[in-house]
């Protein structure tokens, strides 16, 4: 069993028109909406459709049936991941149709359809990237959280870990030794001077004076991480009135921004686009010399 959560999740709204076609209509309009991992539930009206059901004996799909004609979607849903750098979807329809011996029901995975009528709502996950991997025990095409950041955390440790001084106090402790302190009272009682027992005092102020310089030497170890942790806050990000170049929208301006999505206007037609800079790589921007403003370029993380 395997349990993935999003946290943070946004709610699409499509409509697909008479004559588009399934998946291809809906892949184009996720791709404009950056939707790379999410949950599709939806209803309508389809012309025609091919599905298919999964062999588990052949461990692969049975030859498509194709539904030439008008039918209702009773029910259809599926998933969004990434697939070889791709949008993946899988669809699961349940199709009715009036036939010569009355209402007729059809469902399996939707292969292709021409649209009617089709409602959809698609729940984006933006915080959890999901890929398509082949699963050896079924033969199906499975879901799966790919995560690009567990590994460069793992490698943080590894790196802080030399530079830290733990080794130094080891060495501090041979030079103050204990041991040697007792050795001037084995001294004492063949000399009847009571001078030499007074000698030790003196010897165990430096062990003193060496914890001292010890304690003081870890306190400065964590000062070189913290610029580093600052320049990294220090990242900057597009604001109002900035201008971009989306990968996918082209020229923009910058009309609104909450830190994690920023709306976008069209430069060539005017409309209003929305993006979350999550899934985005924001590269640092660059500023125009006449006008003083910043351009950014934004491109897709993965």
């Amino acid at each position: 069993m395997n349990v993935l959560e999003a946290r943070r999740a946004r709610h699409l709204i499509i409509r697909l028109d008479r004559g588009e076609e399934l998946p291809a209509a809906l892949v184009r309009a996720l791709d404009e909406a950056e939707a790379r991992a999410g949950w599709i539930e939806g209803v309508g009206s389809l012309e025609q459709a091919e599905i298919a059901l999964f062999d588990q004996a052949s461990r692969a799909h049975a030859k498509t049936r194709v539904l030439d004609g008008p039918c209702d979607v009773a029910a259809l849903s599926g998933s969004i991941a990434v697939q070889q750098g791709e949008t993946s979807l899988r669809l699961s329809a349940t199709l009715a149709r009036e036939s010569g011996v009355g209402l007729q029901l059809a469902a399996g995975e939707l292969v292709w359809a021409r649209v009617y009528g089709l409602e959809l709502r698609v729940t984006v996950f933006d915080d959890l990237p999901l890929v398509r991997t082949f699963d050896e025990r079924t033969g199906l095409m499975q879901l799966a959280a790919q995560s690009t950041t567990l590994p460069a955390i793992a490698s943080e440790p590894a790196r802080t870990a030399p530079p830290t001084p733990a080794a130094e106090p080891p060495r501090a402790a041979p030079p103050a030794a204990a041991p040697p302190a007792p050795e001037p009272p084995r001294m004492a009682p063949p000399t009847p001077a009571a001078e030499p027992p007074r000698a030790p005092p003196p010897v165990a102020e430096p062990p003193r004076a060496v914890p001292a310089t010890s304690t003081m030497e870890p306190a400065a170890v964590p000062l070189p991480q913290r610029p580093v942790r600052r320049r990294q806050e220090e990242e900057t990000y597009p604001e109002v009135g900035d201008s971009v170049t989306h990968f996918h929208f082209g020229e923009c301006i910058v009309i609104s921004s909450d830190g994690e999505r920023i709306r976008l206007r069209q430069e060539r037609d005017g409309r209003v686009r929305e993006v979350s800079l999550t899934m985005l790589r924001v590269e640092p921007p660059t500023v125009d010399p006449a006008t003083g403003k910043k351009q950014f370029r934004l491109t897709r993380k993965n």
